[in-house]
């Protein structure tokens, strides 16, 4: 059992370990480049002791961006899953597995959820007065615009008929990988007859990690995507797998608020307005995404127009994102199911698996989010009750990359960047 100011020290330590001069590794080995919404939780931990570090982190992730030139010039704005800084031999898919080596930063070809414009809002918050103020307006009159051209390109690329709900095109783009949700639309897509050798097992014991059947899967679509030459329009038109993610919508609804705010702060009235209007046709949209059965949001395979009616975490993000409907009422029941907080699949879902990644675990980053947004509702007792969890699983447990939701044990990577981050952003202060 930790004591609240060991684990503070031990959440710094972490980051100072993992830190790589400009970027934050999630963990050494496992995870041996800078991901891109790691990064923005991350960013929130430095922010707690070290302001100037954690701006530094969004220009080291900001520098992959691609821009109007970049393998075919039709994904300006675009901000990659993985950015690979220096070369490791410790991960598969590597930097030279992705087709995008004409890159002057080389990346992956998928994205992952946009929190970013979000975190920096908060670490805006956090910098009221004096020299931190100053600096984080000086960071920010650099960064919206960046900000900017990613949101567009999710609005360009990946809603391009203007439905008012985004689509991803590979399971890892959720961050989210290997969720139930996606079991289904997996169905159709081929499994890769290219031989391939997974780094992720000489770290994490496989009964953490999702099978071959699915990494098979996730081969074929990192290959798609090289194989139309990066087109946004081909992939939206071609990839087998096309899904309306829940959690990316309402992770881009609550960022696209909060940019809209940012570009209001720095007199940037059009881009704010327009920011806004995108966050209103979502807000309409979204409603298609209800699940009676679950009283929560799903997502849905837009290949067949199917909900996926999957009860995931990635569904009680709707307070966080401000939709009409917050599910207190369903995050309360979950509460009752689990001793150690919510799991990344509900528990009664007969496919849910307490310690395989994204099929059952909790993780803390999700939960932050999702109590923070329950408290901006109004439902300031349901979201201290989730941050009690996480308190008490972090002290008996550690900063691990997942938790088993019944057990408590730390699960996947130890020694995790976002966890110990999480812990200083949201758990340690007081007065919470």
């Amino acid at each position: 059992m930790y004591s609240r100011e060991q684990l503070a020290d031990i959440a710094r330590a972490t980051l100072r370990k993992n830190d790589r001069g400009g970027y934050t590794l999630p963990t050494a080995g496992l995870y041996p480049f800078q991901w891109n919404w790691d990064a923005g939780i991350t960013a929130l931990g430095w922010m707690s002791f070290d302001a100037t570090r954690a701006w530094h982190e969004f220009d080291t992730l900001f520098s992959g961006q691609w821009g109007a030139e970049d393998l075919g010039g039709k994904n300006d704005g675009f901000l990659a899953q993985i950015t690979f800084h220096k070369d490791s031999d410790s991960y598969f898919p590597g930097s030279d597995q992705w087709g995008t080596e004409a890159l002057e930063v080389r990346t992956s070809s998928i994205s992952q959820p946009p929190v970013h414009a979000t975190m920096m809002r908060w670490m805006l918050e956090r910098s009221a007065t004096g020299p931190a103020q100053d600096l984080a307006l000086e960071r920010l009159a650099v960064l919206v615009p960046k900000l900017l051209a990613h949101h567009r390109w999710w609005y360009r690329c990946r809603d391009p008929q203007q439905t008012g709900l985004v689509v991803n095109v590979h399971p890892w783009e959720t961050g989210m990988d290997n969720s139930p949700a996606w079991d289904a639309p997996l169905r159709a897509v081929p499994a890769t007859a290219r031989p391939y050798e997974r780094k992720d097992l000489d770290h994490v014991d496989a009964s953490m990690r999702p099978p071959k059947a699915f990494y098979d899967r996730m081969v074929y679509l990192m290959d798609f995507n090289r194989s139309v030459g990066f087109d946004p329009a081909r992939m939206y038109a071609e990839c087998p797998y096309r899904v309306n993610d829940i959690g990316i919508i309402s992770i881009l609804q609550r960022a696209s608020r909060d940019l809209a705010h940012l570009c209001s702060v720095l007199g940037l009235n059009a881009p704010a307005q327009e920011m806004l209007m995108r966050v209103n046709r979502t807000q309409l949209a979204v409603q298609a995404l209800w699940s009676d059965r679950w009283q929560q949001y799903v997502s849905r395979d837009t290949q067949t127009g199917a909900l996926l009616d999957v009860p995931t975490s990635a569904g009680l993000l709707a307070a966080y994102a401000g939709f009409d409907r917050d599910c207190a009422s369903t995050v309360a029941q979950w509460l009752t199911e689990t001793p150690y907080g919510l799991p990344s699949t509900r528990m009664t879902f007969p496919r849910f698996e307490a310690r395989r990644y994204w099929r059952g675990p909790i993780w803390q980053h999700i939960n932050m989010l999702m109590a923070v947004g329950l408290a901006d509702r109004g439902h300031a007792e349901l979201a201290q009750r989730i941050r009690q969890h996480s308190r008490v699983l972090l002290e008996v447990a550690g900063f691990h990359e997942y938790y088993d939701p019944l057990t408590g044990d730390g699960l996947g990577g130890a020694e995790f960047s976002w966890t110990a981050a999480t812990y200083l952003h949201w758990i340690y202060p007081e007065g919470q």
